[in-house]
């Protein structure tokens, strides 16, 4: 089992260690889907004891990622086509409305100042090849910042544990390189549509920037079969 370990976090105790540490492999793909989990391995490379590891485990089968079976035991569960359509569908829904209302403030300097610089970390790591998982969280940190602007944070982490699936896909998309400078190029125009109070430009960046994907996914479903299923 190709299994990534982590440094335990100032703070957490077994249990979240154990969580982080695991859904961290699934969503990096380091877990690939269908791969099975020995809750053993788990814990003697972790240096925990079994029952955190199924604790995690149980969490894990929550959100999706992992599927238990009785005779079988745990396996990663594959990337789920509707399971993504939904989350975008979902995020299509929420990120219209969210810039909707900061186009509509006019106190939102600092929220633009944030962003930028959430950007050029952005190009950094595409432009010296860093780490591929660093800009993945800077993407979603970039969505972040607009909900927390908005007072809906609590709204944005409800999107994320629906979203497994999707940001699977999209964490594969960044590892393959496949949509990086449109990406770049789309919070752009995020920024520019918030700072200028583009109402009427909303609707098409939301479509384009959530489903980029779907430009890929037949090359990626060509490429991992296995990693998908309908």
């Amino acid at each position: 089992m190709d299994f990534k370990v982590t440094n335990k976090s100032k703070g957490e105790n077994s249990k979240q260690y154990t969580y982080r540490v695991l859904k961290d492999n699934i969503m990096n793909l380091s877990l690939e889907p269908g791969a099975t989990i020995s809750e053993i391995e788990i814990s003697q490379a972790l240096n925990v004891s079994r029952t955190p590891v199924r604790e995690a485990i149980v969490k894990l089968k929550e959100e999706k990622l992992i599927n238990v079976f009785p005779q079988k035991g745990s396996i990663v569960s594959k990337m789920n086509l509707k399971l993504i359509e939904e989350a975008a569908f979902l995020r299509e829904i929420c990120d219209k409305e969210m810039l909707k209302i900061v186009c509509s403030r006019k106190n939102k300097d600092f929220l633009i100042k944030e962003l930028r610089k959430n950007l050029e970390y952005q190009k950094i790591i595409v432009d010296y090849e860093e780490d591929s998982y660093e800009f993945f969280r800077l993407d979603n940190k970039f969505h972040e910042i607009i909900y927390e602007f908005c007072n809906k944070l609590n709204i944005w982490k409800a999107i994320k544990r629906l979203s497994t699936h999707y940001d699977r896909l999209r964490l594969f998309d960044v590892f393959e390189k496949m949509n990086l400078k449109e990406i770049l190029a789309q919070h752009e125009k995020i920024i520019e549509i918030l700072e200028k109070g583009k109402f009427e430009d909303i609707d098409e960046i939301v479509m384009e920037h959530l489903f980029n994907f779907k430009e890929v996914l037949g090359i990626f479903i060509e490429k991992c079969p296995d990693y998908f299923e309908e």
